[in-house]
């Protein structure tokens, strides 16, 4: 999980993650509130509205508005997130609980930092769209991680790549639509910002996006003063 995200205009204009290399996105989902547990702001969690973005690496949160310290977004990467599970209560909107590690320095499965507790209420419309591509998606990127750390051939510089371009555009090409499930989906061939906006680099999870994250409890400022595309602590949206 990382603080602020590089995030650009969408086609809609709308803030979305700005894509890495082959990342391609599967779906927007509005209408969510989130709680995060452990993260850097004044009462050590975070809560707040906004929308779920999908692809084939990573779950993106962005809230409507930054908070009063500038954190406006989180990347949770699916490789790293871990006892996911759905919950339905008969009284009360469906929700995604779980944890996913830090994907900060001393970060990642691996490293000395503990999860972060999460959960996510879908207040808006049903999940049938969401959550299968959500969890097949996870299920893919989790169990090759595993294969690859137990064959210690992990590349450190990024991603095992469980979910390749091809194999996301046929599963979205065959995926159940559900009617009461507003969420919003992207074919491969036709995302949801520019190509030129695309980061140049793949994603290093054991990198910082935002550098002071977990030193002093202040994020990137989202002025709109934008670090150039894909430097670290690239938090601020530009427009298309």
């Amino acid at each position: 999980m990382t603080a602020n995200p590089a995030l650009v205009r969408t086609f809609a204009n709308e803030l979305c993650p700005a894509p890495f290399p082959e990342e391609v996105f599967v779906l927007r989902r509005a209408g969510v509130q989130i709680e995060l547990q452990g993260v850097q702001t004044r009462v050590k969690g975070w809560q707040a509205r906004g929308a779920l973005y999908l692809s084939n690496v990573r779950l993106v949160f962005v809230a409507d508005k930054p908070d009063e310290l500038g954190l406006h977004a989180f990347d949770f990467p699916l490789v790293y997130i871990r006892q996911d599970k759905l919950n339905q209560p008969i009284f009360g909107c469906n929700n995604l609980a779980g944890q996913v590690w830090p994907a900060v320095e001393r970060g990642g499965p691996s490293g000395e930092l503990p999860p972060h507790e999460f959960r996510v209420y879908f207040k808006e419309g049903g999940i049938g769209t969401f959550y299968p591509l959500y969890y097949t998606l996870a299920e893919r990127a989790k169990q090759a991680f595993a294969a690859a750390q137990e064959r210690s051939r992990l590349a450190a510089a990024g991603l095992v790549d469980p979910n390749p371009p091809t194999y996301v555009a046929g599963l979205v090409s065959h995926a159940f639509v559900d009617p009461a499930d507003p969420s919003t989906i992207y074919l491969a061939e036709r995302q949801p910002v520019a190509e030129a906006d695309r980061l140049p680099t793949a994603p290093r999870y054991t990198a910082r996006y935002a550098h002071n994250y977990g030193e002093d409890e202040v994020y990137e400022p989202m002025d709109g003063q934008a670090s150039a595309p894909g430097a670290p602590g690239a938090p601020a949206a530009r427009n298309t």
